[in-house]
């Protein structure tokens, strides 16, 4: 039987694909500029979007680079971002309570994922495309308040008009933003 790599590989060819920074052009309009943060974090890699949000917010954000499904973070920070991790997590509560361990009082957290698509067109790199009530569910028990949500289309528009499976994807592929604080 095939193993699937679910940790996507972060280089050049990422950092440029073009849905890719479609995504992240409406993720930056979702932001909010945020004062007086001392520290972020970047769970993932680092990518191109980390050193935007180190232009948006003045600061230096780290990244990880551990098994996110096992090992705790460490730190303190008045901002974490996680865009599009958790549905590559094979336990991303315990990913979600690490996060709320380390984000200060009245931090900010940022997450985006996919949300649920048929098996034809779901990722194979994805171990969870979540419903927006199986997401609010998670969230709401690793003890998260939604204070904003956005529901974005992952493709320019006229994408959707290529094929039989990108007519699909105009109708489920979405990516959820949202901004939580600690409960």
């Amino acid at each position: 039987m095939e193993t699937i790599e679910y940790r996507k590989k972060i280089d050049e060819t990422y950092n440029t694909d073009q849905s890719v920074l479609f995504r992240w052009k409406q993720t930056e309009k979702f932001l909010e500029p945020k004062e007086l943060l001392n520290a972020g974090l970047d769970i993932g890699e680092r990518t191109a979007l980390t050193k935007r949000l180190e232009d948006l917010y003045n600061i230096n954000f780290d990244s990880t680079n551990i098994d996110l499904d096992i090992e705790p973070l460490n730190g303190e920070y008045d901002i974490i971002t996680s865009f599009e991790v958790l549905e590559h997590l094979f336990n991303p509560l315990f990913n979600l309570i690490e996060i709320k361990r380390v984000l200060k009082p009245n931090g900010v957290l940022y997450i985006s994922t996919p949300l649920y698509k048929p098996r034809i067109i779901k990722s194979p790199y994805h171990f969870h495309e979540f419903s927006e009530d199986e997401l609010m569910n998670l969230i709401k028990r690793a003890d998260f308040l939604v204070k904003r949500k956005k529901i974005i289309k992952v493709r320019p528009f006229w994408h959707y008009f290529l094929g039989i499976r990108p007519m699909l994807r105009a109708k489920y592929e979405r990516v959820i933003l949202l901004e939580l604080s600690v409960e």
